[in-house]
Formats: C-alpha cells, sequence, structure tokens
C-alpha cells in the first residue's frame, strides 16, 4: 500500500562526507565497523575516472550547479545514514552515489526527508533530482517515478536478544505486534499476511506504524512490538551493531530490487548516472561497486547490471 502524507519544509541539505563511529557491540558473528568500511569504501574511489561525455548528458541546471541533490531519509543503516552527531552521510549506497558524482564530475548533496512517504512526491515534483535510499523498485512505484536498479534484497524479521516470542518466519508473527514503516513494502507484506487466505488472516497481525527505523528499534525495545519487519540487509546490520535484536533466519521474504528513483521527465539525468553506475560495476568482483558492498557486508545483494525498471522486466517475477 502507498500511502500519501504531507512532507515538512525546512529540513537540513547535507553534503556527503564521513566521520568514523564505534560499534556498540555484536549479536554473533565479526562485529561491522561502520567507521571503517565508510573510509575503505572511499578508497575504492579514487580509481574512478571522469567522463566528459556523460557529464554532457546532465541537465543545465545540474552543471549550473555543480552537484546533484539526492532525497533520502537516512534512517537505514547500512545503506544510508548519519554518523553520530555529526549529521555526516555513510553508508553504501552515499559511497556509491559519491562515486557517481565522481565519474560526472559534480558533487552528491542530501535532502534529509521528514517522512518515508515523502521521498517519491519529492522526486515527482523536482524538489530533490534523484532517491537512492534503500528504495524498493516495485511495479506500483514505477507509476509515479522510474527507476536504476543497483541490488536485490527481500523482507526480514528482527526481534529482540533471545528471541523471547520464539519467532522462526512469518507465521511467527500472527497475533503478534508487529512494527514497520508507512508506505514500505513491508507494510505491503505485513497487509498480505493478515488478507483473507493469508497465513494470519485468522490470527491478524497488530500493525505498529513507525515514522523511521530508528522508532522501530524503539518500539521493539519499549515492547510496544514484538518484531520488526525491514529489509535483511538493515537486520543483518542491526544484528551486528545491536547486542539487543536478532535477526531471524529466515530465507528473505519478496526478493526484489532496489533503485535509484528519477522524474519521469528526467531522462538524460537517469541515462548519466545509469553510465555512471556501470562504471562502478565495471570489473566485476573487483569492481568499486563490489569492493564497496563487501566493505559492509553485503556482496550478497549485488547484481550485475544497473537495469532501467527491472521490476517489469528482469526481475519482474520477484516484484510487487
Amino acid at each position: 500500500m502507498w500511502k500519501r502524507k504531507l512532507f515538512q519544509v525546512g529540513v537540513p541539505m547535507l553534503a556527503a562526507g564521513m566521520m568514523a563511529f564505534g560499534v556498540v557491540g555484536s549479536a554473533g558473528g565479526a562485529a561491522l565497523n561502520p567507521g571503517q568500511a565508510n573510509k575503505t569504501s572511499n578508497g575504492y574511489l579514487t580509481s574512478l575516472k571522469y567522463d566528459a561525455a556523460l557529464h554532457s548528458l546532465l541537465p543545465a541546471s545540474i552543471k549550473s550547479k555543480g552537484y546533484i541533490l539526492v532525497g533520502a531519509q537516512m534512517e537505514n543503516a547500512p545503506d544510508d545514514f548519519f554518523s553520530g552527531s555529526s549529521q555526516s552521510a555513510v553508508g553504501f549506497e552515499v559511497n556509491m552515489a559519491k562515486g557517481i558524482g565522481k565519474v560526472l564530475g559534480v558533487k552528491i548533496k542530501y535532502l534529509q526527508l521528514p517522512e518515508w512517504d515523502s521521498i517519491v512526491p519529492s522526486v515527482q515534483d523536482g524538489r530533490v533530482n534523484m532517491s537512492m535510499t534503500a528504495m524498493n523498485d516495485t511495479t506500483a512505484r514505477q507509476q509515479l517515478i522510474n527507476f536504476i536498479d543497483y541490488l536485490t534484497d527481500g523482507v526480514g524479521i528482527l526481534v529482540k536478544a533471545g528471541n523471547p516470542e520464539n519467532i522462526t518466519g512469518p507465521s511467527g508473527l500472527c497475533g503478534k505486534n508487529v512494527t514497520d514503516v508507512a508506505g514500505t513494502t513491508q507494510e505491503q507484506y505485513l497487509d498480505s499476511l493478515n488478507a483473507a487466505g493469508g497465513v494470519c488472516a485468522s490470527s491478524q497481525i497488530t500493525e505498529v506504524i513507525a515514522p523511521s527505523t530508528a522508532q522501530e528499534i524503539i518500539n521493539l525495545g519499549t515492547g510496544r512490538a514484538d518484531a520488526i519487519l525491514n529489509d535483511n540487509i538493515t537486520d543483518a546490520y542491526d544484528q551486528q551493531t545491536n547486542p539487543a535484536v536478532y535477526s531471524v533466519p529466515y530465507k528473505p521474504i519478496d526478493p526484489g530490487p532496489y533503485g535509484i528513483g528519477f522524474a519521469k521527465d528526467s531522462g538524460h539525468l537517469m541515462k548519466a548516472v545509469q553510465g555512471a553506475m556501470l562504471k562502478l560495476m565495471s570489473g566485476g568482483t573487483n569492481s568499486v561497486y563490489t569492493k564497496i558492498l563487501t566493505a559492509w557486508n553485503v556482496a550478497s545483494v549485488a547484481i550485475p547490471y544497473p537495469t532501467i525498471n527491472g521490476c517489469s522486466t528482469t526481475y519482474a517475477a520477484d516484484c510487487g
């Protein structure tokens, strides 16, 4: 379900940057150090070269300003988030965006958007040049904006450490309080579980709507929710960096592509960005793209080509 809400004004514009921040702890396995991952990933960008032909495709407004404005919520670690109190943008998407900017000869700046539901409207009305913020490319969203796909991931289940409710898969959510963010594919999935014929139709999930991933964690910690529905990438990150949570080891639910979002009339910008992503992806396992994902412990989500609107083509079988 795609809900719309009024978005606020006066949100800060932030330049992409980096500052190391400490890991709280590990719930099992090697803990990820976000600061080091970000520093290492930025180092890979030195091999990227400016491409004058791709730069020429950029709209005149972007050329004159010298930057691409990216709309994001910055609540999606390890994709895109803020480093501590510095408000510096970090994450593997931020590293990739900076790489796109280097190839195109422009800077990358971020506009922090207050609610998830405001991202697509902000792309549509030109408030931002594009979005890149852990958003699934779906056929419904393709009616509103276009996408360049850059990875695939599915829905995951996050619970308290020790799994006190003994949730081992989707059926374990029935009759429980489950938190998600409005307007996301996770909310769509929860609705499908509750729908007629769904796994939880006879013992429905109570949805606890959150405005952000941070609030989801609060809802879980305070007992307002028994589980979180979020991306597998985010769940794995949370487990590595927060000893109070546990990612249920269940196969990815409804896997599908993530996309960089563009307004329907942004064809030249989209072509330029796709060309830049091809530069990042060149070299297979030795590409800048794969090295960045590896630095953030998410190499398994890599795809070989930045497909345009792949939910209607390459990934149609996996898309909703």
